[in-house]
Order: structure tokens, then sequence, then C-alpha cells
């Protein structure tokens, strides 16, 4: 996933309750600070506020339709097809508008 400030990461097993054997990786193109939280610090706070599991939720929904996205950009036939997909979801994701 390509994620933009603030985004969340690793809070699969924080939602579904489950212990995950899954382990996260993280490369950072530009400089960043990384905050971690103990789920259960994570819960406590969308317990005592709803705009902190709203916030989550819109990150998640967004997570889903990148995802959608990479999916439909793979599932065309040939490479350029995939390649021109890819660069235009960069662009209007992450794109900078310029000259």
């Amino acid at each position: 996933a390509l994620l933009r400030e603030s985004s969340l990461f690793g809070v699969l097993s924080l939602l579904t309750g489950q212990r995950s054997d899954r382990f996260y990786h993280a490369v950072a193109f530009t400089r960043v600070e990384m905050v971690t939280a103990p789920a259960t610090s994570v819960r406590a706070a969308i317990e005592a506020d709803t705009t902190v599991g709203l916030k989550q939720l819109q990150g998640l929904s967004s997570r889903i339709l990148q995802t959608e996205t990479m999916i439909e950009t793979l599932t065309h036939r040939d490479m350029s097809s995939r390649l021109v997909s890819f660069l235009l979801v960069l662009c209007r994701d992450f794109g900078v508008p310029g000259d």
C-alpha cells in the first residue's frame, strides 16, 4: 500500500480481536514520524471519542478503495496498459499540480 500522511497500518487484528501472525514492513520515501500504540489504548480512545473510530473507518475505507483500484489495474491484459493505469492512480492519489 502507498500511504499518505496520518495513515494507519497494522490495525486489522485490533478490529477483529484476533492476534495476527502478519508482520508489517514500511519503507519511507520521505521523512516520516511513526507512532505506535498498544491495541488496548487505541480501543479505549475509540470508545471514549467516536471521532477517533470514524477517522479509523475513513482510513480503512480509503485502503480498501486503493486495493480495489490496484486489483483493477493489475487485471489489464498487457504490461503497457497496467503501467499506464498504475501511473494514473499515482497521479490521482499523490500527484502535485504543476505547470
